[in-house]
Order: structure tokens, then C-alpha cells, then sequence
């Protein structure tokens, strides 16, 4: 680890990065005074894989965020550049990750059902790395983190888009809500639930022409019809969730939380959380047609059995706006 966080400090140091040289000296502090312990919960962890090399192969050249879960990294191989999704080692409440033998083992298999997803509205997976063992510690991790290797998506995320406008053109959430309902369906019908669709795992092409889910990182197969999940964010959560279960319809809520703050600025969790019934989503934006309002309202229907189907929405879709 030291040999790593040296070598990042002299690029650095060549580099003329003070900023740098700050948070690899703060990343070195943290080290020392937590002797590990507490290192891996921390954002200024991954200062210590950049400019060093990713299983041998791939350059780090870039931290891109971190979550719960994961850090993500740029990457590059020759010219390519990719966007590596590395399973944190603990959580932020030290609980074990890529620490655990079982968590790696489900890791592994949850990403390898990731790749077999081939969607023009999904991030693409390109490669899973495990190591052959588990780790011994934090030391072994660092060398050789597991990590999924990810399309890079230049073009930032629906929530980057909405903190600039308090909400997108009506023409521009159609075609959005059309692009997502038919990568929502590339994941169901691989009978996998994301999770945890939100403005933050809506990414866009260098462009903004095209919009991906991506971070699929709590994503579950489903089992006898449902998924018990604690995990997904609670301000896009279904009503089902909250209790603890998840179906296909609970991705169908939160994507119809997504347009419809897409195209309000208002998340219609806010009306439910105070009691209150959810308003169409043209109350709140002229622009928006009466049929965007009638099949949003479907959608964030309480009982989740009223909600439509990906595929229904496709299909919806298609006849009503038409596009691929």
C-alpha cells in the first residue's frame, strides 16, 4: 500500500497537483492514525490506486465517486477509456464487503448476470474480476480489488440535468421516459429487479442524446416473485419497498418518480410521505400531455399490483410516440 501511495505522490508531485498532494497526505494521515481500521470507509481511500494499475491492465487515471457500495474509477487501456466499479472492501458502517467470502462470491454472481444484459438504454458491462481466494486483509485487497469494468458515460446524470432546470422540456422527457422504459424492460426480462432507479443512475452520452441505466450494484435475480431489499433509496422507493419487499413493479415506481420529476421538478414521493393524493404531473408543467399524465399516475399507483409492466410500457410507448 505504501509502495502505491508513494508512487501516486510523485506523479502528483510531477504533475504540479497540489489539490492532490493534499488528499494523498490526508489519505496517508488516515492510514496512520486508524492503522486500517478505519481507512476503507473512507472517500479519500481509492487517492491510493490512482495512477497505478488495475489487475495489471488498466490505468487508473481518475475517481469518478464513491457510493455505499462501491468507488468508481476512470480507466484506460491503450485508448479506450472505461469506467471500473470497484466493491469497497467495507461498508460505511464497517460492516464486510469484498471483506466477506459470501459478499464476493454474490458479487460475482450478481455482475456475471450484469454482462449477459445487452440494452442500448443500459450501461454496458464489459468484464467481472474476482480474485481466485478471498482476501487475507485490507493490504491484499488493495492490490488486487474485485471490480466490474463498465461502459464510461461522458455525459453526466439526470440529476446534473435538473440542478440546472427545475424541469426538462416535455419533448425531451418523452423521448427520455421511451429510452428508460425500454432499458427497464432489457433488464426484467432477464429476471433481474434493479433497485434503485434515481436521477443519479440515469446517465447520459457524451451528447445527451441518449440516457442509460446504470448502477446496478443492489440489482437481485428474482425468487418466487419478489426480492427482500433494504437498499434502495428511500426518496424513489415504491411503498412495498419500505416494508421490505420488491418486485418488478417496484423499478416501475421509481422510474414513474423519475419522469415525473424529469418533467415537474417535483419528486410525487413528497405528496405520499405527507398523506396526500398525487396530483398529474401537468398541475405543476402546462406542457405535459394528458396521456404522459394518465400513465405516470398508473405507474405510481400504491398497490403494486394496478402498476403496469415494463413490457406494457413499451408497448404503450410505441403506439403513442412511436421510436425504436
Amino acid at each position: 500500500a505504501a509502495s502505491v501511495v508513494a508512487l501516486n505522490a510523485a506523479y502528483l508531485l510531477a504533475a504540479g497537483d497540489p489539490l492532490g498532494l493534499v488528499a494523498t497526505a490526508a489519505f496517508v494521515l488516515t492510514y496512520v492514525l486508524t492503522y486500517k481500521r478505519v481507512l476503507y470507509l473512507s472517500p479519500l481511500a481509492p487517492v491510493g490506486w490512482l495512477y497505478s494499475w488495475l489487475s495489471g491492465r488498466y490505468k487508473v487515471i481518475k475517481l469518478l465517486g464513491v457510493g455505499g457500495f462501491s468507488y468508481v474509477l476512470a480507466v484506460r487501456q491503450r485508448r479506450a477509456v472505461y469506467a471500473a466499479k470497484i466493491l469497497r472492501y467495507v461498508d460505511d458502517y464497517g460492516s464486510p464487503l469484498a471483506g466477506d467470502e459470501g459478499i464476493l462470491r454474490i458479487f460475482g454472481q450478481e455482475m456475471n448476470r450484469y454482462l449477459e444484459i445487452k440494452s442500448d438504454y443500459v450501461v454496458k458491462a464489459y468484464e467481472v474480476y474476482l480474485p481466485a481466494v478471498g482476501y487475507r486483509d485490507v493490504a491484499q485487497y488493495l492490490k488486487n480489488p474485485p471490480y466490474i469494468l463498465l461502459e464510461y458515460m461522458e455525459g453526466g446524470t439526470l440529476r446534473d440535468l435538473l440542478r440546472t432546470a427545475r424541469w426538462l422540456p416535455a419533448g425531451q422527457v418523452v423521448e427520455l421516459f421511451r429510452q428508460l422504459a425500454q432499458g427497464l424492460y432489457d433488464i426484467h426480462k432477464h429476471n433481474v429487479v434493479h433497485l434503485d432507479i434515481k436521477p443519479e443512475n440515469i446517465l447520459f452520452t457524451r451528447d445527451r442524446k441518449t440516457a442509460k441505466i446504470g448502477d446496478m450494484g443492489i440489482a437481485k435475480v428474482v425468487s418466487g416473485g419478489y426480492v427482500r431489499s433494504s437498499y434502495m433509496s428511500p426518496a424513489y422507493a415504491a411503498p412495498e419497498v419500505k416494508r421490505g419487499m420488491a418486485t418488478f413493479a417496484s423499478d416501475i415506481y421509481s422510474l414513474g418518480c423519475v419522469i415525473y420529476e424529469a418533467a415537474t421538478g417535483i419528486n410525487p414521493n413528497v405528496f405520499v410521505e405527507n398523506g396526500y393524493q398525487i396530483p398529474p404531473p401537468s398541475a405543476y408543467n402546462a406542457e405535459v400531455p394528458p396521456w404522459l399524465d394518465e400513465i405516470l399516475l398508473k405507474m405510481l399507483r400504491l398497490d403494486s399490483a394496478e402498476r403496469p409492466t415494463a413490457a406494457e410500457l413499451v408497448t404503450f410507448l410505441r403506439k403513442t410516440v412511436g421510436g425504436g
